[in-house]
């Protein structure tokens, strides 16, 4: 048997179990044949053989994000980039620019904005959106995506008044007794929603960040949720119209009431797993507490920086137990959005309760972000063989406000070595659009451990290079229940790759942010090579 493709001259990181490296690789089609010597792989070429010279760079296993918004990545696109606006007069400019031209009564997106890098150093408010427009809605997502400001429009269309109670797990924000169009957690889901896009332009979106996360070297994507049930037929239509290039193994959960989403789900008769190789449905999700950087998640002791606060929670032990429990009967592998270790604890007991209740030798139950997890908590994820799925890239974007809010809590911030030293299986993910969907800042973040600024975030949780993309490819395919078929470089395997513009290996860490994706390969076939203006 004669390879279509070979790969040879290179670093070739196989991410197996023994962190094998070899000179060359073969696929014939869409699988792959062998990984050995030039002279081996050379042996197994003919005239039709694609050869491609690695000259010294680094091929890996296609990376695999176990943790991602393709539709708010995607749609986030369509709207109005406000990351890096640095005064609230500019991001009021910026905005003007498009409402200026868009027909009345449309809405008008912004996303992005971070109060911690404004000049002002605070959030918006619906009187600085009115200084815009007063006939448009408009909606600015802080770049968490768990709080938003919206105008005085917007909250006349929600029907919203001074007297509206808070909905549970949200806040509607209030200054002087008067809605102030800062909206927390629930509160900012539930206008998300008004605000919401149409199918063609989310279809559109999707598209956009598919070829995007292809630039980046991501073969397949773990789908983390948008809005509804609507939200999985939206992706699967999208990949079965192949404007979703990657692979995905979508979360069946909702931004916005998330445990009647679960509901819906157990009550369709399906579970974890029905699917393909394209597309294929992933865990019941649920939302339990609020966002890092807000900071909104819920902390077992007050954030540093407010003695007063401790974060938010969308639901209580029993609701979260009942809604993912009855999941887990049902057979799903299970799992929720759990940031602060308050929730973290949470969900740990949720899953210890399941297997009390059911036992399930193989369940891969998962935690979301699992973003403080302390030695105590540690010992119940390795008890429960839980898999964390943390999102290092975060410490890069977000660390100075990090060391702030939580102090030497960071410490135990996805806390990737603590996971390795336990042997817990993690699998890493980019959380984007929150931030970067690179795999290569999130190698560079969990590998350095240092924010933009340069400041260390929990130095001791660094991680080597091999073992960061070794959870950015095999792991996020165990995450998912797809070893056997993807995440490592093994005869047989799925033929997803990508190519590097220098041998990573040897790479110094602190230059990591340097390395670029020369090429992506997915199902045999180049669906991504780099042109000089492609450099991110």
């Amino acid at each position: 048997m004669k390879a279509t493709k070979a790969f040879v001259n290179g670093e070739v990181f196989t991410s197996d179990t023994f962190g094998s490296v070899a000179e060359a690789i073969a696929i014939k089609d869409s699988l792959i044949l062998r990984i050995d010597s030039n002279a081996e792989i050379m042996n197994i070429t003919d005239e039709h053989t694609e050869i491609i010279d690695l000259d010294g760079r680094s091929l890996l296993p296609g990376f695999i994000d176990a943790h991602a918004h393709l539709e708010l990545y995607g749609t986030n696109q369509l709207g109005v980039n406000c990351k890096t606006v640095g005064s609230i007069k500019e991001l009021q400019d910026t905005l003007q620019n498009v409402a200026e031209y868009a027909p009345e009564g449309e809405w008008i997106r912004g996303w992005g904005y971070n109060q911690n890098y404004l000049v002002e150093k605070r959030h918006l408010t619906r009187w600085d959106l009115d200084k815009v427009s007063t006939s448009h809605p408009i909606i600015v997502v802080r770049t968490c995506g768990h709080i938003s400001c919206v105008n005085s429009k917007a909250l006349e269309l929600a029907n919203l008044t001074n007297e509206t109670p808070d909905p549970p797990g949200g806040t509607f924000h209030k200054k002087n007794g008067e809605l102030s169009g800062l909206l927390l957690e629930a509160a900012h889901m539930k206008m998300f929603q008004l605000a919401d896009y149409s199918e063609e332009e989310v279809m559109q979106g999707l598209e956009i960040a598919s070829d995007d996360f292809l630039k980046y070297g991501i073969t397949s994507v773990h789908d983390a949720g948008g809005y509804g049930t609507k939200h999985i037929r939206y992706l699967q239509k999208a990949v079965d119209e192949n404007k979703i290039k990657q692979r995905v193994y979508a979360l069946y959960g909702s931004l916005y009431e998330s445990p009647a989403m679960v509901e819906a789900g157990i009550n369709s008769g399906i579970c974890t797993g029905l699917g393909d190789e394209r597309f294929k449905v992933g865990p019941a999700k649920v939302f339990i507490d609020g966002s890092s950087s807000g900071p909104t998640c819920k902390m077992r002791e007050p954030y540093t920086s407010n003695l007063e606060d401790s974060g938010i929670l969308y639901m209580n032990q029993h609701a979260l137990t009942g809604s993912l429990g009855a999941a887990h009967r049902a057979g799903w592998q299970i799992t929720a959005h759990a940031m602060g270790d308050e929730a973290v604890e949470m969900l740990l007991h949720t899953i210890e309760e399941s297997l009390a209740s059911q036992p399930r030798d193989d369940h891969r139950h998962r935690l979301e972000h699992s973003g403080f997890t302390p030695n105590d908590l540690l010992q119940k994820v390795k008890v429960t063989r839980s898999i964390p799925i943390p999102n290092p890239a975060f410490l890069y974007e977000f660390g100075d406000g990090y060391l702030k809010d939580y102090g030497d809590r960071v410490k135990n911030m996805f806390p990737l070595k603590s996971f390795r030293d336990h042997q817990i299986p993690f699998a890493l993910g980019s959380d984007s659009p929150i931030t970067s969907a690179n795999p290569l800042l999130g190698i560079y973040a969990a590998v350095n451990r240092k924010s933009k600024s340069g400041k260390p975030v929990g130095a001791d949780q660094s991680i080597t290079i091999e073992e960061a993309i070794r959870a950015y490819t095999w792991a996020g395919a165990y995450a998912s229940f797809e070893e056997d078929q993807k995440g490592s470089l093994e005869n047989g395997k799925l033929a997803d790759l990508v190519i590097l513009d220098l041998p990573i290996l040897s790479c110094p860490p602190e230059d990591l942010l340097n390395v670029n994706v020369d090429m992506t390969i997915l199902n045999g076939e180049i669906a991504y090579q780099k042109q000089k203006e492609d450099v991110h």
